[in-house]
């Protein structure tokens, strides 16, 4: 099988998508606009034309950031409470978009279509209560993992710091720690992927029954199917790394500043929406591709 092949067609999959991007990017702006509103009347009403309202414009200054978390200390527990609210609700509606981005990847495959706001939305609620489920049970995995699996693996690098007899020790111990986190968060969401993807495939509302055919499925193809998962990963960080390096060195405070990080900051989350469809699109190439050539011959 030719990992090259399956990210090219994945690639020209997803840019054959180009209005699911449009609709993810207008759904998260929208989202963001609800949610940062009342922080910026905030901000704006109390920081407006002031020296704290001139850091906050040219970006946080930790210092700054921890006078005023001291100074606005009472407030502090009710505003986390608060955030509570809009991250369920994110998640509500990450589930409930990705069901048109898989549903419309998998309808249009292979066809010329053009994907309409009807049919994406449409999508959307019609895998919103499976996908859902599937959440459901992607958590009781997500705390198997991390509760049991990389409390044991922090154990045992502990051990190993405990020995150090420098702060190398501690450090790579640590990153060490990190880094299997990671992968470990990459295996299991990769799993849930190939959940959601046959749910779509077949029509099935069974999502318990996906979830067993899937690992059987992933466990006869998972270095291949990881390897691909990375390199998507790995194309998501790069990207990542030239939006942050190029946000470095773009001008100080002007007329013009928060314009052009405004922009640049959209752009960036237009490129975040490219890799998720992307991240689909590749899992699905390789999901049709291996259940062709796994599926039994028939007999002459």
């Amino acid at each position: 099988m030719n990992l090259h092949k399956i990210f090219g067609d994945g690639i020209r999959s997803t840019n054959k998508n180009g209005r699911t991007l449009v609709y993810l990017w207008l759904a998260n702006f929208l989202f963001s606009l609800l949610v940062l509103a009342p922080f910026y009347f905030l901000l704006s009403s109390n920081l407006s034309r002031s020296l704290a309202g001139y850091s906050v414009l040219r970006g946080i200054d930790f210092l700054w950031l921890g006078d005023m978390i001291y100074k606005y200390q009472d407030l502090l527990p009710a505003l986390l409470g608060w955030a509570v609210v809009p991250i369920v609700f994110y998640l509500g509606l990450s589930i409930f978009l990705n069901g048109g981005v898989i549903g419309g990847i998998i309808s249009r495959a292979g066809k010329n279509e053009k994907m309409t706001l009807a049919s994406f939305f449409g999508d959307c609620g019609k895998y919103f209560f499976r996908f859902f489920r599937i959440f459901l049970i992607s958590l009781v995995a997500y705390a198997l993992v991390f509760g049991l699996l990389v409390r044991f693996i922090s154990g045992l690098l502990g051990l190993w710091n405990a020995r150090a007899s420098t702060e190398w020790g501690s450090l790579i111990s640590s990153n060490l720690g990190l880094l299997i986190t990671l992968l470990l968060l990459s295996m299991v969401q990769m799993f849930f992927d190939y959940v959601k993807i046959r749910v779509v495939v077949e029509e099935s509302r069974k999502t318990a029954r996906a979830t067993l055919s899937t690992l059987k499925f992933v466990g006869k193809n998972f270095l291949k199917a990881w390897l691909l998962y990375l390199s998507v990963a790995v194309l998501f960080i790069l990207v990542s790394a030239v939006f942050l390096l190029v946000g470095r060195i773009l001008p100080e405070l002007s007329p013009v500043y928060l314009a052009i990080i405004f922009i640049w900051q959209q752009l960036y989350v237009l490129a975040r929406m490219w890799t998720k469809v992307l991240f689909f699109s590749t899992e699905y190439q390789f999901f049709k591709i291996r259940q062709i050539s796994q599926a039994p011959s028939e007999p002459s």
